[in-house]
């Protein structure tokens, strides 16, 4: 038996508010599935790298580091898979689990299989939900059986809210050299998972500079996060991809 009531709640909250977080609709969704984490994607594919337009997280903190993740493989691979079909489809989100330098597994240390809902999107785009499983893989079918049909639909209606509340903005010419050295050396230090007050040691300034560069940075590139600024200054090959970069 299907849970109903847990999807039209789902879905009268999503239709009720005016102006929303879609990361709480994902901790909604978390919660009310009992799923791993549920990351929202919306982007565009090239043949070695992945440009995303939007990242959504029930987990913002984990937002940066999933940015960086899927910009790599295996994770690139997983998604042009989804991306390819028109069904959800189980995937590999192990590299999701792997553990912070901390040694925690923030993404739970079970967490191996998934799902990716593909969805529909702009001409040239490409969107998809990704749901991780809590369980073990043997009790994901019978999760799947029952909650696919509701988590594919309110992944559809998420999609459909976000693609209606974005406006285009007028296009600009980008260029490499659109940051200065400083909002560089500080946007790269944040793609490589260091807070604010961490960066703000390493370049020897104060943390509310370290706030004034992300912004400077997020405006230049025109996203609204610092996810999304990561993606976008290694798609513009602005700071490195994490594979390109030499080991210490």
């Amino acid at each position: 038996m299907g849970q109903e009531g847990v999807y039209f709640d789902l879905v009268n909250w999503l239709d009720q508010q005016e102006q929303f977080e879609p990361s709480t609709f994902l901790q909604k969704l978390q919660a009310s599935y009992q799923t791993g984490a549920v990351i929202y994607v919306d982007g565009v594919i090239g043949s070695e790298r992945l440009k995303l337009h939007r990242l959504v997280h029930s987990r913002p903190s984990d937002a940066h580091r999933t940015a960086r993740l899927l910009m790599e493989r295996p994770l690139r691979d997983q998604l042009l898979y989804v991306f390819s079909e028109i069904e959800p489809v189980q995937i590999d989100l192990a590299a999701l689990s792997a553990p912070h330098p901390s040694g925690r597994f923030s993404l739970g240390d079970n967490t191996r299989i998934g799902m990716g809902y593909p969805l529909l999107s702009h001409p040239g785009r490409r969107a998809c939900l990704l749901v991780q499983a809590e369980d073990e893989k043997g009790r994901w079918g019978d999760w799947r059986r029952v909650n696919d049909r509701d988590v594919s639909s309110l992944a559809g209606r998420l999609h459909a809210r976000l693609a209606k509340s974005t406006t285009r903005k007028p296009q600009r010419r980008r260029s490499k050299t659109l940051l200065t050295r400083r909002e560089t050396e500080t946007l790269a230090w944040i793609a490589a998972g260091k807070s604010y007050w961490e960066a703000a040691i390493i370049l020897g300034i104060t943390e509310r500079t370290v706030r004034y560069f992300m912004a400077n940075a997020r405006d230049k590139l025109e996203v609204v996060n610092n996810a999304q600024a990561v993606a976008e200054a290694v798609w513009q090959g602005i700071i490195p991809r994490l594979s390109d970069r030499t080991p210490n």
